[in-house]
């Protein structure tokens, strides 16, 4: 019996160029977590995204750190199964983890094998998205509401202390003066409205019987009724044309904070639910706001912020390539 020592060598070739091309790949991770999914990607230098999970999700305020971390743990394990080599970084998204941050580093520490990670709150990758990692600031405006800052190596956020606190001008707000507004017209206290019939085509009932839907559900389920609002002030509707002012005049105020607190002009991305959709509500807030701030409407996904700050995170920045590549793999 005999072999073709010469055909065996150029396989042993081959198989030896494909695991020096594994071996050289370098891998990144980014996760991005808010009120009711995480995404998150793993993707190579080049941008190119190697595998894509979507879970459902959720934030501490809601559903405590024990679910958001398991939670978390969930997507990433899934996500860490398609690298064939080592994660050189992980940077995570994570709504309201600034409040959690000792519990959740404690955590990702035991949970997971990466060179680096970062933890932080939603607000850094918005401005990332749009403005790399460069000074600016992002407003969020969906279920929730707040504006973040970045300034160096600081960073922190007007708002956002959850809707039982602080939401202004959010989807959450937004929802609950629509409910107020149709219980208050029912009982008598405050003038009629058709944000009544609205509701309670959406709801399927009477809003005046739904309280324990209302309250079982929580804020997820008050906003959203939010787009009724913006349907009755179309209309002409005068209660939905005041909470529609009222909320679009308290994010206003919050970007007058921000002014405030930088001195001066600055970029403001914009990005969320409630802003995406209601583009005339994103634009009352501008009308309100300081003049010199320059107003960003972004439609990139908050991942690819994510992604920026992963590379960042590696010594790494990210050029038009990059974000073409990682935008179109992202949208297979």
């Amino acid at each position: 019996m005999w072999y073709d020592i010469s055909n065996q060598s150029k396989h042993a070739q081959e198989r030896e160029k494909e695991r020096a091309i594994i071996m050289a790949t370098r891998y990144f991770a980014a996760l991005d977590v808010g009120g009711t999914k995480a995404d998150a990607v793993l993707f190579t230098e080049s941008g190119e995204i190697v595998a894509h999970v979507i879970d459902p999700a959720g934030i501490p305020f809601d559903h405590g750190l024990e679910t958001t971390t398991s939670n978390c743990k969930r997507t990433l394990d899934k996500l860490f199964s398609y690298a064939d080599g080592p994660i050189e970084t992980l940077y995570c998204a994570i709504a309201t983890v600034e409040y959690y941050h000792p519990q959740f580093v404690e955590f990702f520490s035991k949970n997971f094998s990466v060179k680096k990670f970062r933890l932080e709150g939603d607000g850094c990758s918005l401005i990332s998205s749009m403005l790399g990692h460069n000074d600016g600031a992002c407003m969020v405006c969906g279920t929730g509401s707040a504006l973040f800052v970045r300034r160096g190596d600081e960073y922190w956020h007007l708002g956002g202390g959850g809707h039982l606190i602080d939401s202004c001008g959010s989807g959450f707000s937004i929802g609950r003066y629509a409910i107020q507004a149709v219980l208050r017209a029912h009982d008598g206290s405050a003038e009629k409205t058709m944000l009544t019939e609205l509701l309670d085509a959406q709801a399927g009932r009477e809003m005046w019987n739904n309280m324990v839907e209302i309250y079982a559900k929580g804020r997820s389920f008050v906003a959203s009724f939010a787009p009724n609002v913006f349907l009755a002030r179309r209309r002409g509707d005068l209660v939905a044309r005041n909470i529609f002012n009222t909320c679009a005049s308290d994010m206003a105020n919050v970007v007058w904070s921000a002014y405030r607190d930088l001195g001066g002009p600055f970029d403001l991305v914009l990005n969320g639910g409630i802003f995406r959709n209601f583009p005339e509500y994103a634009e009352a807030v501008r009308a309100l706001s300081p003049p010199d701030v320059r107003f960003i409407f972004s439609e990139i996904p908050p991942i690819y912020g994510c992604a920026v700050e992963a590379m960042y995170d590696a010594g790494l920045s990210c050029d038009e390539a990059f974000k073409k590549t990682f935008l179109e793999s992202y949208k297979k």
